[in-house]
């Protein structure tokens, strides 16, 4: 990706204590940095923090960052119900949502009226089926937001994935990468529309 970025492209990555999130989004962010990108990464944890809602957050850009915030965000990956309900109102106008259907039953209207630019796939599911455990469902999510964005090789992420997981998983974290980016065949063009209204008939 060689356009210059102005304002950070933003991803907020979330769920609940326990499936993966904040490795995801630190993940993420190790692999924009290899690529020579600005970046900043941020958590949050619940006071539950098993069962609890928690996210990660990534903005990244080709100058420095000014301030580490944002209202709202380009991408929004979600793993849980909850995360969904709470953040269904930060998507960006026509950004992107991912969704792990294996615990989110239902998608809320609203987000109808900001984009249609949703992925809908029982991710965790398919990490049960794909390779017997839940675990790697994260890497299968960033697979999945490399594919779709055109951000990040597969490589790259596998890379970044190196540096966070113990050597006796690599194998395992690099074949869920690569799972997950050949689980979607198309790509999203983020934030280069020019909407004047917010409603139906955008991409």
């Amino acid at each position: 990706m060689n356009e210059q970025i102005t304002e950070p492209y933003s991803i907020r990555i979330a769920g609940i204590g326990g499936q993966g999130n904040i490795l995801m989004g630190i993940t993420l962010a190790k692999a924009l940095s290899n690529e020579r990108k600005w970046v900043v990464q941020t958590q949050s944890y619940s006071a539950q923090v098993r069962g609890g809602i928690s996210y990660s957050d990534v903005l990244f850009s080709n100058y420095p960052i000014d301030y580490p915030k944002t209202q709202y965000y380009d991408i929004i990956y979600v793993m849980h119900q909850r995360a969904l309900e709470t953040f269904k109102g930060i998507l960006r106008v026509n950004g992107i949502l991912v969704v792990d259907e294996s615990f989110i039953s239902n998608i809320p209207k609203i987000i109808f009226t900001v984009t249609r630019k949703v992925v809908s796939l029982p991710i965790t599911s398919l990490a049960k089926e794909k390779f017997n455990v839940p675990v790697v469902a994260n890497m299968i999510g960033l697979g999945i937001l490399a594919k779709i964005t055109g951000w990040l090789k597969p490589d790259s992420v596998k890379e970044a994935m190196k540096e966070q997981v113990k050597r006796e998983f690599h194998e395992l974290n690099e074949k869920a990468i690569d799972f997950g980016y050949s689980l979607v065949s198309k790509k999203f063009r983020v934030r280069d529309e020019r909407l004047r209204f917010v409603g139906r008939g955008f991409e």
